[in-house]
């Protein structure tokens, strides 16, 4: 989350950045092209300890009323049958056998979060809304992490990096952790050389599976530095290698990223002017993308320092919901009466792309609305779920729609605890049937139903099965076109990451409908790319029923036609 720096400025960049509260900026020699200070290793000259903003615990309820839509108006939100046997669900990822692994972040003023994770798991007509919890292996011992970077890899494997808080204490630990759900085990996972501190940061999962971790400072509790680095881990070797990250002109934390169609990631900058940079996996470094224009400013700026989520839809395009620009931050009552600016960019193949203004989110009840940290989904349709709530971490929450093609918002109705959530607290994930899974920071899952339909072009598409002939146990090979979708699914500011964008295959019983989720693994790419071709292995878990079926490979919740199987 947002961190309180004293007020520094720092000079000498090709354009002047804002205060950069007492944070020096540090990274390997020869890491930016355009340095952040006046003196040779762009070190600022002010230094004070960094601490965490919000603090643990959540705001008081808003006392306003939910937003339920014009009379009539049917909710889109269900709640789960099976209420999950926890504290309270936090950050959620999708396994590639279909299930999702929820952590336990109770957040409740003493304790930030626990090692426990849970499952949950489809009933067997594939609904998540009827599905069913078991608790998987704990963490590593001392290690319960609040605010980290996560992903799951190539091999199915789900990888934990850092963490603002670590227990009921603020941190910025350097600590890491694997989970391999073949063996329901963790293993831990040591740092990047030379990082004393990972915390909060950023991740992707590149087109070739190499997971790539930000590093946002170093020393954080004692002589903070900035850092413009980043690292890259080889899931095979586990070994890390440190990059300097050439031509990067501001600080990475608080910044986001979006992988893009061709390969490269997108992030907007949070301490320099309104711009954005790309990374290049094949040079390992950053170029300018773009100038956000005028009332296309997504970036609460200094003192808060935060953005909403950055949406890729299908085609490359990302929508980048507002942190708004008020500075009342809870426990101080939300007065601010303004519009929140939102931005978009127009993806080109080939050539940097353009910024362009997104649609304001208006204010409600007199007050200002915006996602300062907060999460947003990508639906089947292309449109982006997002919510955003009053000024500053503070309650209500209200949720809205972004339309691609009319690049309007409208609200819709709102879940029941919305007028105590705020939308840092909350988490959305894509679900392969399309729906999205929502948490609200306390103990409700709801899932969110949409009513629109994907583009035929949008769809994953297979061109070779190893085999029709199946058998639960074995494992077989599956290749196709855009099997891991054409965006991300879910994403959050800049402290959550629990991307889809990776292939999910169901199989479904003629006969009795039951549905079967197989594993997947050997991902040989997750690119966002219209029509990448790529392959992956997948097995059938003991008890799928025997006989004809159709398979079908998922990604973000959008389906490929049915081949037609026979399971043995």
């Amino acid at each position: 989350m947002t961190i309180r720096r004293r007020s520094v400025v720092l000079v000498g960049m090709a354009a002047a950045l804002p205060a950069l509260a007492g944070l020096a900026l540090t990274g390997t020699q020869a890491a930016s092209a355009h340095p952040l200070g006046t003196s040779p290793s762009g070190r600022a000259s002010a230094h004070t300890p960094m601490q965490p903003d919000p603090p643990l615990g959540l705001p008081k309820p808003s006392g306003s009323k939910p937003f339920n839509g014009p009379p009539g108006t049917k909710s889109p939100w269900t709640p789960l049958k099976n209420p999950p046997p926890f504290n309270t669900p936090g950050t959620m990822l999708l396994e590639s056998d279909g299930t999702v692994l929820v952590h336990d972040e109770p957040d409740n003023n003493k304790i930030a979060a626990t090692s426990a994770w849970y499952k949950l798991t489809p009933d067997s007509k594939g609904s998540y809304i009827d599905g069913t919890w078991s608790k998987i292996a704990s963490m590593p011992n001392n290690y319960a992490p609040l605010y980290f970077a996560s992903a799951i890899l190539p091999d199915g494997r789900m990888i934990v990096e850092g963490g603002e808080y670590n227990g009921s204490q603020a941190e910025w630990t350097n600590q890491g952790a694997i989970y391999n759900p073949l063996t329901n085990t963790w293993a831990s996972v040591a740092p990047p050389p030379g990082w004393a501190n990972i915390g909060d940061a950023a991740s992707e999962v590149l087109p070739d599976g190499t997971f790539m971790l930000e590093h946002p400072c170093n020393t954080c509790l004692t002589d903070p530095e900035a850092s413009i680095d980043e690292a890259l881990l080889n899931a095979k070797t586990m070994k890390w290698t440190v990059i300097p990250s050439l031509g990067k002109e501001d600080p990475n934390d608080e910044e986001g990223w979006t992988l893009e169609p061709n390969g490269q990631v997108l992030t907007v900058e949070v301490w320099a002017l309104p711009q954005a940079q790309l990374f290049n996996p094949s040079t390992n470094s950053w170029t300018f993308a773009g100038a956000m224009v005028r009332n296309g400013n997504p970036v609460d700026p200094f003192p808060v320092v935060e953005i909403g989520p950055q949406a890729e839809m299908p085609g490359g395009n990302t929508f980048v919901v507002g942190a708004g620009a008020s500075t009342q931050e809870i426990p101080t009552k939300c007065t601010t009466d303004a519009s929140t600016q939102t931005a978009l960019y127009h993806y080109k193949a080939g050539t940097v792309g353009t910024w362009t203004a997104g649609p304001m989110i208006k204010p409600i009840d007199k007050m200002e609305f915006d996602s300062t940290d907060g999460p947003g989904a990508t639906l089947p349709d292309g449109n982006v779920l997002f919510d955003a709530s009053a000024c500053v971490y503070n309650t209500p929450t209200h949720f809205f729609l972004y339309n691609a093609s009319s690049n309007k918002i409208s609200q819709i109705p709102d879940t029941p605890n919305a007028q105590k959530d705020t939308s840092y607290a909350t988490r959305m994930l894509d679900l392969p049937n399309g729906q999205v899974l929502y948490n609200d920071g306390h103990r409700e899952l709801l899932v969110y139903t949409a009513g629109g339909t994907p583009k035929a072009s949008w769809q994953p598409s297979i061109t070779s099965l190893s085999s029709t002939k199946l058998a639960a146990g074995s494992t077989y090979t599956l290749s196709g076109k855009q099997i891991a979708g054409l965006d991300q699914g879910a994403v959050y500011g800049d402290d959550v990451q629990d991307a889809t964008n990776f292939p999910v295959v169901r199989i479904t019983n003629s006969a009795t409908g039951v549905v079967t989720y197989a594993r997947t693994s050997n991902w040989t790419s997750v690119s966002v790319a219209p029509g990448a071709k790529s392959s992956t292995k997948f097995t059938l878990p003991a008890g799928t029923p025997k006989g004809k079926s159709t398979l079908v490979v998922v990604a973000n919740g959008i389906a490929s036609a049915p081949s037609a199987v026979t399971v043995h």
